[in-house]
């Protein structure tokens, strides 16, 4: 008697206990981000999808494996490397996130490119990827006047791919309506809306194409874009090349009586005349 009298009393426990653990369980919070699996993806700039050699690649957790080619046993494996800059590169005054991705194929390469997550509303939209270079030395990223500076150590053009990286370089690379794409010059000395006066000293870079014996012309102009002075940037280096040389000028002026703003025109050189090879950049200022 004895015995069965402890045995319903062990049943009568447990009966207690799981009423109380179902209790319990049914006051737990249905908050939805409670109830989320663990490693849920967010779509910030690490989950997204961008163009990498044309072809589309859907990061997870800043990482994607994809075949080779069909029937093909290798992978090309996209990772995220980081050095992040943030700044607004598309010009609707949210902050986008430009970073590197490396991308290898199974062989010896390591390929560094560089992409943006460009802010829209709560999420991102990944840009194409433009090839910095393979086995490159990454340094710094950086964000100035809506233009993205790639800093990098590589190869002198002579070297194999077995020597260590000891050129210093740079790409300068812009959003053009959604595309990253590299842009020929950069002003550095004059950012947009800044307050100028004379003389006006102009520098920066350009890639070589933009020279015509070492120079290209510089215009000052008003707001109705009639000239107010003209001058020339010289060329800091052998400007046979298609590569980026560094440039300075200076403009002189009369300031322009009840003219507040203007523009600074830097134009690339054009001896053939030809409408198809005119390039120019328009950089708003306000006269001192």
């Amino acid at each position: 008697m004895k015995k069965l009298l402890i045995v319903l009393i062990i049943l009568a426990g447990a009966g207690v206990a799981e009423f109380w653990y179902l209790q319990k369980s049914a006051h737990v919070s249905k908050d939805p981000d409670s109830l989320q699996p663990t490693g849920q993806i967010s779509m910030d700039h690490k989950n997204i999808a961008y163009e990498v050699g044309g072809v589309s690649i859907k990061l997870v957790n800043g990482y994607a494996e994809v075949v080779d080619a069909p029937g093909s046993a290798s992978k090309i494996t996209t990772r995220y490397f980081g050095n992040e800059a943030r700044g607004d590169l598309d010009g609707d005054g949210a902050e986008d996130i430009a970073f590197l991705l490396t991308q290898d194929g199974g062989g010896s390469g390591t390929f560094y490119y560089v992409v943006v997550a460009l802010k829209k509303g709560d999420t991102y939209q990944g840009t194409n990827a433009v090839l910095v270079g393979d086995r490159i030395a990454p340094q710094t990223m950086e964000i100035k006047n809506s233009v993205l500076i790639a800093n990098y150590v590589d190869r002198k053009p002579d070297e194999p791919m077995s020597a260590k990286p000891s050129l210093g370089k740079s790409k300068y690379l812009v959003v053009d309506a959604g595309k990253l794409v590299e842009t020929p010059i950069y002003v550095a000395s004059v950012q947009k809306g800044a307050t100028v006066s004379s003389p006006l000293v102009v520098n920066g870079v350009a890639k070589g194409l933009w020279f015509f014996e070492a120079s290209f012309p510089l215009k000052l102009e008003d707001d109705a874009g009639h000239v107010i002075a003209q001058s020339h940037a010289m060329a800091l280096g052998e400007w046979m090349t298609t590569d980026y040389v560094g440039f300075s000028g200076t403009i002189t002026f009369t300031k322009p009586i009840g003219v507040r703003y203007g523009y600074l025109v830097v134009e690339k050189d054009n001896p053939s005349g030809l409408p198809e090879h005119d390039d120019s950049r328009r950089i708003p200022v306000i006269f001192e």
